[in-house]
């Protein structure tokens, strides 16, 4: 049964796949009109006509043009639901996943459905692990950000067996690498990239650097804006100017271990590119120790506006956050009852000025 905030169409879904699996609606059976459901659980044709189309779609029922809609299946075809919907992300205590999660929960539970949880932290054999569970368990439905999205997948086969299965699956950050037709929401980091090298270019920049995440699909598209933008303006000089990190030196960089080798790589610049807010605030941290003023005499760029960043000024791209859990939840539903529509929804940038970047 549904929940009382769960979509009406839902309730009659339920009740004709109970009524198939007690045998008591057959293969070929005509169902009640349309008319004599919508009184029977006091809905609109319209919400009748939803509910029916769902199943159709299943392979459940078929509707004949000025007969009515009957059974197709047995009780054998019809897949049991769990009501529970897999969710992987790759953190939990990073800044913005706590807002991603509470989007994504909010409209399952409305709908009538339960989340499962779960955490890769980046790293393809534990999710790996996370999905054989999940395909063990009967889900209806999948979210997942894929880990080290921005190396060709390793999980490739996991994600083929949840295909195969007709499990509905939404990617949230990422599109499939190698290419899988399967549909993403995330941002268009292409452009974000791009955005961010063209405002500084407009603010009198010419010599800029760039820091970027390798491993993750968002900071390949980010890099890749960006360069497009300074060639665009035949102002890209030298790749020593742009530093790439994966997963494993994050520590190694808030630790301060590469340091000297950042500050070699992008002193020279007079605006730095950053991956995200978490990575700026590092840079915020390394120039003040060398006693170099943002923005006089260093401007820098981000991506995502974590809520902290105002304190420090910082011009950045701001990430949906809660909107994007909201919206990934709400395309798997769309999925859910239609398998054939493209639910994927890229986020254009919005950009977010403070004091970050000088003009000259």
């Amino acid at each position: 049964m549904a929940t009382a905030d769960a979509p009406k169409y839902i309730d009659l879904m339920n009740w004709i796949r109970e009524q198939i699996l007690s045998g008591e609606f057959s293969v070929g059976m005509r169902l009640p009109s349309e008319n004599e459901l919508g009184k029977k659980f006091s809905i609109s044709r319209q919400t009748v006509r939803q509910a029916t189309s769902v199943l159709e779609s299943e392979g459940l029922l078929e509707r004949r043009r000025g007969s009515g809609t009957y059974v197709c299946a047995s009780k054998s075809a019809i897949k049991k639901t769990t009501r529970n919907i897999g969710v992987v992300l790759t953190y939990l205590d990073d800044y913005i996943f706590p807002s991603i999660v509470q989007g994504i929960e909010k409209v399952l539970t409305k709908n009538g459905y339960f989340m499962q949880l779960a955490f890769t932290y980046n790293r393809v054999e534990k999710e790996a692990y996370i999905l054989d569970t999940m395909l063990k368990n009967n889900i209806d439905g999948l979210i997942i950000e894929p880990s080290k999205s921005g190396i060709p997948y390793i999980n490739t086969d996991f994600y083929q067996k949840i295909k195969s299965a007709g499990i509905p699956c939404v990617f949230i950050h990422a599109d499939t690498n190698p290419p899988m037709n399967i549909p993403s929401v995330r941002m268009d980091d292409y452009l974000a990239g791009q955005s961010a090298g063209e405002y500084l270019i407009k603010h009198g920049h010419e010599k800029i650097a760039g820091i970027f995440k390798s491993d993750d699909m968002q900071g390949q598209l980010r890099y890749s804006g960006a360069i497009n933008a300074l060639k665009k303006h035949n102002l890209l000089q030298s790749e020593k100017n742009m530093f790439w990190y994966t997963t494993e030196d994050i520590k190694l960089i808030m630790n301060g271990e590469l340091d000297r080798e950042i500050l070699r790589r992008l002193n020279d610049a007079t605006a730095i590119i950053c991956y995200n807010d978490q990575i700026a605030r590092y840079l915020v941290d390394l120039f003040t120790k060398i006693d170099k003023k943002i923005p006089d005499d260093i401007s820098i760029i981000s991506f995502d506006d974590l809520e902290l960043e105002s304190a420090i000024g910082l011009t950045t791209f701001a990430h949906p956050k809660k909107e994007m859990g909201k919206t990934v939840a709400i395309q798997l539903l769309k999925l859910m009852e239609n398998p054939s529509l493209n639910v994927s929804v890229k986020f254009p940038p919005n950009l977010v000025e403070r004091e970050s970047v000088k003009t000259f």
